[in-house]
C-alpha cells in the first residue's frame, strides 16, 4: 500500500470530531443525522453526501426509514430527489452491485465497469443530469440489529475519484458511528412509547416516575410476577438488560418529539 493511501492523524482527528458533534445532538435523529451528512460532505471536499437509516430486505436491498443530504446545489438536489422518488436505486447498476458485496465502503469503479455504467438507463435519465460520476457507498448495522446506517457520497465529472485513503476514512467513521445508532445516537427505527402495548406503556411511565416493581404492580392492579414480566418485556423491546440501562436509554430520548406525550397514560 502506498504511503498516500494510509490514513493520516488529521483524518482520524476529523472523523472523531464529527462523531463527537453527532453525539452532542444524539437525542434526536432529525438533528444528528443531518449533522453527520454535512460533516461527511466537508470531510470529502464538499462532495455530495446522502443516506440515512433503513431496513434490509430479504434480497439485500434497503428500505429507507430516513433520508438526508448535504453538498448539493439546488438543481442537482432536485434531480437526485426525483431519482429517489421514481425508484432509481432499484435499477441503478452500482446500487444493485453494492447490495451483493460484503458491507465495506466500495467505489463505483470497483463494482461496475464504465461501459455498463454509462450505458445504463438510470445514468442517462438521472445520474448524468445530476452529475453523479465518482461514487462511494457504505452500509453498517445499527446497534440493535434491526436497522442499518447507509451512506452514499459522489463527485461530478472532472473531479477526482475516491482514493484508498478516503475509503479507509469512511470505513473508520462508519465503524465507529454504526454501533452508536440505537444507543448514544437515537435511531429512527427505535420503538417509542406510542408503539408499546398499553400495559407496557403504563409500566414504563411508572418506572420513569421512580416506582419499584412492587409499586408498579400496586398501581396497575396486577401481581408482582406480572409486573416483573412487563419490566422484562420492556428490556427486550429497548435492547437493555437492567432497569438502570432502561432508564438511561429513556432519559436520552425524553426530549425527542412525541416521547414525553407518549408516556402520559
Amino acid at each position: 500500500m502506498a504511503k498516500s493511501d494510509l490514513l493520516r492523524v488529521a483524518d482520524v482527528r476529523e472523523a472523531y470530531r464529527l462523531i463527537g458533534e453527532c453525539r452532542d445532538l444524539g437525542s434526536d435523529p432529525a438533528l444528528w443525522q443531518p449533522r453527520m451528512f454535512q460533516g461527511l460532505s466537508r470531510l470529502f471536499g464538499e462532495a455530495a453526501a446522502t443516506g440515512g437509516e433503513g431496513r434490509l430486505t430479504a434480497e439485500g436491498g434497503i428500505i429507507p426509514l430516513t433520508y438526508f443530504d448535504a453538498g448539493f446545489d439546488a438543481e442537482d438536489r432536485r434531480t437526485y430527489l426525483t431519482y429517489m422518488r421514481e425508484g432509481g436505486p432499484a435499477i441503478d447498476p452500482f446500487v444493485r452491485a453494492f447490495h451483493g458485496q460484503p458491507r465495506r465502503p466500495c467505489t463505483r469503479g470497483q463494482l461496475v465497469r464504465d461501459r455498463a455504467y454509462y450505458r445504463s438507463p438510470v445514468f442517462e435519465r438521472y445520474l448524468r443530469p445530476g452529475r453523479v460520476h465518482h461514487r462511494l457507498a457504505s452500509v453498517f448495522p445499527a446497534a440493535d440489529g434491526t436497522a442499518v446506517s447507509f451512506v452514499h457520497i459522489h463527485r461530478p465529472p472532472g473531479d477526482r475519484d475516491f482514493s484508498s485513503r478516503e475509503r479507509a476514512q469512511l470505513a473508520l467513521l462508519h465503524h465507529e458511528i454504526g454501533p452508536l445508532v440505537g444507543r448514544a445516537l437515537v435511531s429512527a427505527a427505535e420503538p417509542t412509547p406510542q408503539s408499546l402495548p398499553r400495559r407496557l406503556r403504563q409500566t414504563l411511565a411508572c418506572l420513569v416516575e421512580g416506582d419499584t416493581e412492587k409499586q408498579v404492580a400496586a398501581r396497575l392492579g396486577v401481581t408482582h410476577a406480572t409486573a416483573h414480566q412487563y419490566v422484562t418485556a420492556l428490556y427486550r423491546r429497548f435492547g437493555v438488560k437492567s432497569r438502570g440501562k432502561l432508564l438511561a436509554h429513556v432519559v436520552k430520548r425524553i426530549a425527542r418529539p412525541g416521547w414525553s406525550s407518549g408516556l402520559i397514560v
